[in-house]
């Protein structure tokens, strides 16, 4: 696919989205071409990025031609989903910023994994890391370094440490996946007014760290059908975690859900001029949507962490 509209000429920031996007390919060497997976902790809530990461390992699951035999998320990882496990070859757990305790509840997620298949491969795609207790972090390690096979793919170097010094002797640096999503976007970045007016995305969650009334978040830019869509997709999920049931079709209907979401919001996006915000995939998919991006910090440093290591030279982004 072409990642270009006839109007839209190539920039080194096309070049580095691109190249980013590229890096991901070698997951393969831990998920390999045509695998039978589990795909864990898939997302269903409304944090966009969270959903440009969906779409971004999905992208890549098509690419590598991974049959996703068993799916299942925090709500329904029960019996069911975890016998359904057993028939695949790797279980992938889905990757994003909540590695740590800043989210426990899919931090234990991971962890009933590993401990479900101590010889199972397990694939943590990538994430950034963080502990604000040194015993949650020791107890959290001592079950990931019981395990015989996880690989854990981190964004950044402080998140490479931290792997590789607690919890598995098999960690690789990686891009953010959303980046695997630069050739989709490409039709708005053909439409984008530069000169539009500025857009602020500032988050209201426990990584904030800006007055959340200079800007909206997330779900201000989800439209009220779309809540529900999505809603309704979360309510199936902790039926499914009641009733004990396991459905591996349910992240196909999420997926299309997802893009159609994602699409509406680009649509929000396009005539808006600058982006200032402290998500990190808000930078993400400001650059995806061709925008010029100032991006602040979150609470644990997690963006200028992601941006140091994969834009040094700041080509990317303005203010980290």
């Amino acid at each position: 696919m072409s990642a270009l509209t006839p109007d839209h000429v190539s920039t080194p920031t096309d070049d580095l989205m691109l190249a980013l996007g590229a890096r991901t390919d070698a997951i393969s060497a831990a998920i390999p071409t045509g695998a039978a997976i589990a795909f864990v902790d898939y997302p269903l809530h409304i944090n966009v990025g969270d959903l440009l990461i969906l779409l971004g390992a999905m992208d890549f699951f098509d690419a590598n031609r991974n049959v996703i035999g068993a799916t299942s998320s925090v709500f329904d990882t029960g019996k069911r989903a975890l016998e359904a496990m057993e028939a695949t070859d790797v279980i992938v757990c889905h990757g994003g910023g909540n590695f740590g305790d800043i989210y426990p509840r899919h931090q234990m997620l991971r962890e009933t994994i590993l401990k479900a298949f101590p010889d199972k491969p397990i694939v943590i795609m990538p994430q950034s890391i963080s502990f604000g207790s040194e015993a949650a972090l020791e107890q959290s390690a001592a079950i990931f370094r019981r395990h015989a096979d996880v690989t854990l793919f981190v964004r950044d170097a402080p998140s490479f440490e931290i792997a590789r010094k607690h919890f598995s002797e098999k960690v690789q640096l990686m891009p953010d996946m959303a980046h695997r999503l630069h050739d989709r976007f490409a039709p708005w970045r053909g439409r984008a007014d530069k000169a539009g007016a500025p857009f602020s995305l500032i988050r209201r969650d426990v990584e904030a760290t800006s007055d959340p009334a200079e800007g909206a978040d997330w779900r201000d830019m989800v439209g009220f059908i779309d809540k529900i869509r999505m809603g309704r997709h979360r309510l199936l999920a902790q039926l499914r975690g009641r009733l004990n049931r396991h459905d591996a079709k349910a992240l196909t209907a999420y997926r299309s859900t997802t893009h159609a979401l994602i699409d509406t919001i680009a649509d929000q996006f396009t005539a808006s001029g600058p982006w200032k915000t402290n998500r990190l995939h808000g930078a993400i998919f400001g650059l995806l949507m061709g925008k010029d991006v100032t991006l602040m910090d979150n609470s644990y440093g997690k963006n200028s962490r992601y941006f140091r290591q994969w834009d040094p030279e700041a080509k990317l982004i303005g203010a980290l």
